[in-house]
């Protein structure tokens, strides 16, 4: 970032610019450019990789990177407008400092919207979890079995289910950190089974679309934009809720087939 501005004040359309020339404004204009395009750059892959519509509105992501891009787009270049002197030997140094400083905080940043990911969208007895990548205990992960569970999804939530054991001392272990800890039979791995498994449950435990179309008049334009795009399929249309870290879901599922059509931002509480 710092090499970049630097060689934009020594040289602007090919031609050699002096110093002088290169005001505080247009070095901060400069690294303001610089960082808005890797700012939009790293929101991009959040929304298209990790945090796929809607995910990224239910566990909260957006209050997060607004604060991560903020930090990069916003702060760095201030600095630069404060400091910028091109008559300043340690310019170069300082510039340096800045740019180091930024790339830190924006790394940690993505480090932790990376940890918060979505990983499964887990079936639990009568609704779906999001499950986010930090709320699997590494310990409980070493206890997987199904090879396919062992690693963590890179590209937005895998949709499974999650079975009760028949083992009572193991019930009683995840009923216990249910009340204690708050983690529930979604955030032990070594419990899932493929969503197919539990298929014929989820459908029993859907409810009329019609429903949520009645309680939640708000949401009419995103339920009529989908049924339109499922035309054939309208009147074998249910719902699930999905419970999410900060603002649950809804689960639009096929009431003959069992499978998920779609994930809205309505809320399912109906």
């Amino acid at each position: 970032m710092e090499q970049s501005i630097s060689t934009c004040c020594e040289e602007t359309n090919g031609q050699p610019v002096s110093a002088k020339t290169m005001t505080r404004w247009k070095a901060s204009a400069i690294h303001l450019s610089i960082c808005a395009i890797i700012g939009l750059s790293v929101l991009a892959w959040m929304l298209l990789v990790w945090y796929p519509a809607p995910y990224f509105e239910g566990l909260g992501a957006g209050k997060l990177s607004m604060i991560i891009i903020g930090v990069d787009v916003v702060i760095g270049p201030l600095i630069t407008l404060i400091i910028y002197n091109p008559l300043k030997k340690s310019l170069r140094f300082d510039l340096a400092v800045v740019a180091l400083l930024q790339l830190s905080a924006l790394v940690y940043g993505v480090y932790v919207v990376y940890e918060a990911r979505p990983v499964y969208v887990v079936f639990n007895v009568d609704r779906f979890d999001v499950v986010a990548a930090n709320e699997l205990d590494p310990e409980e992960r070493k206890k997987v079995t199904r090879p396919e569970y062992q690693s963590l999804p890179l590209t937005g939530p895998r949709i499974v289910a999650a079975v009760m054991p028949a083992d009572p001392k193991e019930r009683e272990r995840i009923l216990f950190a249910a009340v204690g800890a708050g983690y529930d039979l979604p955030n032990f791995p070594q419990h899932y089974v493929p969503y197919e498994e539990q298929i014929s449950q989820a459908i029993a435990r859907s409810r009329p679309l019609a429903d949520l179309e009645q309680k939640r008049a708000e949401a009419k334009s995103q339920l009529a934009a989908l049924k339109k795009k499922l035309a054939g399929r309208v009147h074998d249309l249910g719902f699930l809720p999905v419970r999410a870290r900060k603002q649950d879901l809804t689960a639009i599922i096929d009431r003959k087939t069992g499978e998920v059509l779609k994930v809205l931002p309505i809320d399912p509480w109906v």
